[in-house]
């Protein structure tokens, strides 16, 4: 009997312990996609695609996934000099490839 109620009492003791923040911690790191990053240059022919993901949703970093032609993933430090310029880069590129919007110019009308 003085087991079961001593069982009882550990029981609501861990229930009451301030363990829930450090598990919250812990788990908010799972919904991060990067474990590590790499430091090195991607030269931009072999990016196929890149995925900037803000801290949020449970991860507490910035994080930018870099997908290779050779169909591989990876992760990036987001404040690295040279994907800054692969960047700039990249968005000079899409503002120059879209066509201007045509301007039509409504006729006078004379009644």
């Amino acid at each position: 009997m003085r087991l079961s109620i001593a069982a009882l009492l550990l029981l609501l003791a861990s229930c009451l312990s301030p363990g829930y923040g450090i598990l919250e911690a812990n788990y908010t790191n799972l919904k991060c996609r990067c474990a590590g990053i790499v430091s090195g240059v991607i030269h931009p022919s072999f990016i196929e695609r890149i995925q900037i993901r803000p801290r949020g949703n449970g991860c507490p970093k910035d994080e930018v996934l870099i997908w290779t032609k050779s169909k591989t993933i990876v992760c990036v430090n987001p404040q690295a000099k040279w994907l800054q310029i692969v960047l700039k880069l990249i968005r000079s590129k899409s503002m120059a490839s879209k066509a201007p919007v045509p301007v039509t110019q409504k006729k006078p009308v004379f009644a």
